[in-house]
């Protein structure tokens, strides 16, 4: 599962969270693929609940990543 947050010190990015670590994504289409990884202070983020329209393009869960 991946969690987006908002990243107040570089607008128009945002981070993400999966269970290999922390992202920083354009906050754009497509973005995903344009990650890189993320060095910096997580304390004090908060969750995005609303993307704006914006396709990320997040890669889809498979049938064997979901719980029984």
């Amino acid at each position: 599962m991946i969690t987006l947050y908002e990243y107040m010190q570089q607008p128009r990015f945002w981070i993400a969270r999966d269970e290999d670590g922390y992202w920083l994504v354009p906050a754009r289409d497509d973005g995903w693929s344009e990650r890189s990884p993320f060095v910096g202070r997580t304390s004090n983020l908060c969750e995005l609940r609303d993307l704006d329209g914006i396709d990320l393009g997040l890669p889809v869960a498979s049938s064997d990543d979901r719980p029984v």
